[in-house]
């Protein structure tokens, strides 16, 4: 039996999209703008058929990596992992991570100087957590040591004790500096800048 395409309907919930009924049953859906060349009566072969398919998923992966990407940047691991996890094939994600690329939506070296960025700004990060927060990221290597490499990270250092200095200023100097050191160890900053701010904040008034 012939492929008949016996209907293209509009979607009730998405009017930029269609439903494709072939032989009377509903087959697929697309987009609207792919729908262009299809006209009811016509036979479709079924590798067109496929095609279509294939070109519909890759678009739903697309417009949700665009949503993705619009609550804050992404990496090219994040992307591709947040596409699996929503079920979509390795080729398109393939595809997808492509396009997303040429259009210039994702650079994982862009990703990690805004990254680096944003923690000095809202959450102050010494060498070790930024390398380490990025490789979880996917981020590669070269990449990371190129976006690091003009950090400083004693003023980072100084940016995440700052506020804490006067909280703990009444502290016998012993306590004071344990309380220094502990706090920005724990963010990731080298022994040596913790030995450097702990020294200069003891002399601090």
């Amino acid at each position: 039996m012939p492929e008949i395409i016996t209907a293209i309907t509009p979607q009730k919930k998405r009017k930029d999209r269609v439903n494709v009924y072939i032989n009377e049953a509903y087959r697929f859906s697309l987009p609207l703008w792919a729908a262009g060349g299809l006209r009811q009566g016509e036979a479709i072969a079924p590798e067109r058929i496929d095609e279509l398919k294939s070109l519909d998923e890759k678009e739903r992966a697309y417009q949700r990596s665009v949503a993705y990407l619009a609550r804050r940047p992404r990496s090219r691991l994040e992307i591709t992992r947040y596409l699996d996890n929503k079920g979509f094939t390795r080729q398109t994600i393939e595809a997808v991570m492509d396009r997303l690329e040429m259009q210039g939506y994702i650079n994982d070296a862009d990703f990690a100087r805004m990254w680096i960025d944003s923690r000095l700004r809202h959450r102050p990060r010494g060498i070790f957590a930024l390398q380490y927060e990025l490789r979880q990221k996917g981020v590669s290597e070269k990449i990371i040591q190129t976006a690091l490499q003009d950090y400083d990270e004693h003023a980072a250092g100084w940016s995440a004790i700052s506020r804490k200095l006067t909280a703990w200023q009444g502290l016998p100097e012993i306590k004071r500096r344990q309380k220094v050191y502990a706090f920005l160890n724990q963010r990731g900053f080298s022994s040596e800048v913790c030995r450097d701010i702990c020294d200069a904040a003891i002399l601090q008034p």
